[in-house]
């Protein structure tokens, strides 16, 4: 009993010395802002910090359309400011007001293209070859 006892001694005090030297990790889900440092005031004070102006976020679904613009939601022929938006498109949206239109873009410096050539030769070659890129012409396919 008494050895039984001084294992489980020996056990816990090396469990709790490897606690002890162990490193914390940062918390990948913790929140930019720390929202309990704001003085005396506590996590109720804390202000968040403020979003990136212009356009945020665009909301499209069959029954609505949406912008997200300065962290307010606009919806199709509402306002923002002195503008009303006029037009939601996949990746832009398009504002007017008294001056006339501007277009707001969703990601100012990606331009998205698609890749007409490598479709292309890829067509090209099954023409060529008379085979298709299917498992089955595969090297070990099935036959």
């Amino acid at each position: 009993m008494a050895t039984g006892l001084k294992m489980f001694s020996a056990t816990l005090l090396l469990c709790l010395a490897q606690a002890a030297a162990a490193e914390t990790l940062p918390d990948p889900t913790r929140p930019s802002i720390d929202l309990g440092s704001s003085g005396a005031g506590g996590a109720g004070d804390a202000v968040p910090a403020e979003a990136a102006p212009g356009l945020q976020s665009i909301i499209i679904s069959p029954q609505y359309r949406a912008a997200i613009i300065n962290g307010e939601t606009v919806s199709l022929g509402g306002r923002s400011g002195d503008s009303r938006l006029v037009e939601v498109r996949e990746n832009s949206i398009v504002l007017e007001n008294a001056h006339g239109r501007r277009v707001m873009e969703l990601f100012p410096r990606v331009n998205i293209k698609k890749n007409e050539a490598s479709g292309q030769e890829s067509r090209e070659q099954e023409g060529a070859s008379g085979q298709t890129n299917s498992p089955e012409n595969a090297v070990g396919g099935t036959k």
